[in-house]
């Protein structure tokens, strides 16, 4: 069983408009799943993509700022037409956002493929400027190899699953109004592919454009989908590394994502396709309400 990390609720520029930083220390981090309390102003950069369709059902994604006008999510994450969904920043609860954005249009990757789970990775343009006050764009690298070394501690945020309570008598979960962050190591690629192929008996296959990450009762969960995967570079920024993806579903599969990792979708795989969107205004990848079959469960 897997999941797609979404949650379901009820209710042109230049391309040096995204900040790179290849070459200001922020607060280290406790333990999303295994998660703490993360300010608003440690991640500037963060979003969540809220959308609805005529039933007022709809999902809850992360996301981050990457330019003054777009965000950065998962592919699987867009379910609804532009005028249906919204973008929320400086995000101290999903219920109080302070800046509600309208969309304008979502570009998903033209290989997308929601059965293989690859490029998963879209950019939602909003209708106003993201850049109000304390909001900012996470930092990106073309090369993230230096990050990359067997388990290098990463960083990842959101406003999903998490764990309430610990007991003699088991553990309660239930889904974050306000964002989390928890610490979590990556995962060496080899390993994890091997991981998943056996998981999946051969029907999901790690390709060199994912990442993997995680540990005992460290990672991300239902409702983290399209929110960052974080490391710190040398100088102790903060540079994102992936999105999330998904993971393998049930109880087990949430808190052991050593055993079963968390898979992410990885950045700068895809930063020629980024700039591609943003500096040309491209036309929006043909919008399709889409449903995924049962191996996979919901994040």
């Amino acid at each position: 069983m897997f999941f797609l990390a979404a949650l379901l609720v009820t209710s042109i520029l230049s391309t040096d408009s995204l900040r790179f930083c290849d070459s200001s220390p922020n607060s280290s981090l406790l333990r999303i799943i295994g998660g703490s309390i993360a300010a608003t102003s440690e991640y500037p950069w963060q979003a969540a993509l809220v959308s609805y369709d005529s039933t007022e059902s709809g999902m809850i994604c992360g996301a981050t700022v990457v330019d003054e006008y777009w965000i950065l999510t998962a592919a699987h994450c867009i379910v609804s037409p532009p005028e249906q969904s919204y973008i929320f920043t400086g995000l101290t609860s999903l219920s109080n956002p302070q800046y509600t954005h309208r969309v304008e249009r979502s570009v998903v990757h033209p290989g997308f493929d929601a059965n293989l789970i690859i490029d998963d990775i879209a950019l939602v343009k909003s209708k106003q400027s993201l850049y109000n006050n304390g909001i900012s764009s996470v930092c990106l690298v073309r090369d993230d190899s230096e990050f990359l070394t067997p388990r290098n501690e990463a960083i990842v945020t959101g406003f999903g699953l998490h764990i309430v309570s610990e007991t003699i008598f088991g553990v309660t979960m239930g889904v974050s109004d306000v964002m989390l962050k928890t610490s979590l190591p990556i995962i060496p690629q080899r390993l994890c592919q091997q991981e998943w192929s056996s998981l999946s008996r051969g029907s999901i296959m790690i390709t060199d454009k994912q990442l993997c990450a995680g540990s005992k009762m460290h990672g991300t969960g239902p409702g983290d989908s399209g929110g960052p995967l974080l490391a710190r570079d040398k100088l102790g920024r903060l540079v994102q590394l992936g999105i999330t993806s998904f993971g393998a579903a049930g109880f087990q599969g949430l808190l052991d994502q050593s055993t079963y990792p968390g898979v992410y979708t990885r950045v700068s795989s895809y930063i020629p396709w980024m700039e591609a969107v943003i500096n040309s205004g491209s036309t929006p990848f043909a919008f399709t309400a889409f449903l995924y079959t049962r191996i996979f469960g919901a994040f």
